[in-house]
C-alpha cells in the first residue's frame, strides 16, 4: 500500500476524491430521462403517446404539403399495442430482452430471470401515489413473432393498502387488488422504446384499428 507524506495530505486527497465522485453522480442523475424514474414520493402519471392517425403525422405537426419548409414527419412507430398487455416490437428478440432488463432492473428486484424462455418477473414493490399506498409486481414474457419482430407480453399486478396507517409494514395489513393508477405498463414500454432508440410507441390496440385477420410482423399500423 502506498502512503502519502502526511495525514493532512491524505485527508485532503480523500476530500477531493469524494467531491469529484459526488459531482459525477449528480451529473449522471441529471442525464436520466424523467420517465425512467418510477413514481415514489411524488404524484406522477405517464400520459399516453398520441396516435399518429391516418395522416402519419403527429398532432400539431405540419406536413410537408402544408409547409414545404417543414421537415418530414417523425418516423412511424415500430412498437404498438396488440391488446392491453401485448405489444409488437419490430426489433430482434435479443435486443428487446436487453432493453427489458435495463428498464425493469432500474426499479425492481427480480425473482425470475430466464433468458431461454424469455421470462422476467419481479418482487412486490411499494410506492405512494395520489394519497394512497400501493404495491405492484411485474411479469414479462418475450415471444419471437417473426424475422426481426418480438411480442412483448406484460402483466402488472397492483394492490392498494386498505389502511394507509399500516404503510410501515404492520402485522395484519390488508392489501386489496386494484387497477393500475399510474399506467406502469405504458411507462415500461415507453422507456424500452427510449433504450432501443425507437419512435414513441402506439398504445391504442390494433384490434380497434383493423378488421383483418391480423398483422404480419413488420406491418405498418395505420
Amino acid at each position: 500500500m502506498t502512503h502519502f507524506g502526511s495525514a493532512p495530505y491524505n485527508f485532503s486527497m480523500r476530500k477531493t476524491i469524494h467531491s469529484v465522485l459526488w459531482s459525477a453522480s449528480l451529473a449522471l442523475c441529471a442525464c436520466i430521462p424523467v420517465n425512467l424514474k418510477k413514481y415514489r414520493n411524488q404524484d406522477y402519471k405517464l400520459q399516453p403517446t398520441p396516435d399518429i392517425g391516418e395522416s402519419g403525422v403527429y398532432p400539431g405537426v405540419e406536413s410537408e404539403s402544408e409547409n414545404p419548409r417543414v421537415k418530414a414527419p417523425p418516423p412511424r412507430a415500430t412498437i404498438y399495442a396488440i391488446d392491453a398487455d401485448t405489444f409488437r416490437v419490430n426489433v430482434r428478440e435479443g435486443e428487446v430482452w436487453d432493453a427489458a432488463l435495463s428498464v425493469l432492473m432500474h426499479n425492481y428486484s427480480p425473482t425470475v430471470i430466464d433468458r431461454a424462455s424469455g421470462i422476467f418477473s419481479t418482487e412486490w414493490d411499494s410506492y405512494f401515489l395520489n394519497g394512497g399506498v400501493y404495491r405492484n409486481k411485474v411479469s414479462v414474457r418475450l415471444v419471437r413473432a417473426g424475422p426481426g419482430a418480438t411480442d412483448l407480453i406484460i402483466h402488472n399486478n397492483v394492490e392498494h393498502l386498505r389502511d394507509g396507517s399500516q404503510a410501515g409494514g404492520a402485522v395484519g395489513a390488508v392489501w386489496l387488488p386494484t387497477t393500475d393508477p399510474a399506467n406502469e405498463i405504458g411507462r415500461i414500454v415507453q422507456n424500452m422504446a427510449l433504450v432501443l432508440g425507437q419512435p414513441p410507441p402506439v398504445f391504442q390496440p390494433i384490434a380497434a384499428k383493423s378488421t383483418g385477420a391480423g398483422l404480419e410482423s413488420g406491418a405498418v399500423v395505420r
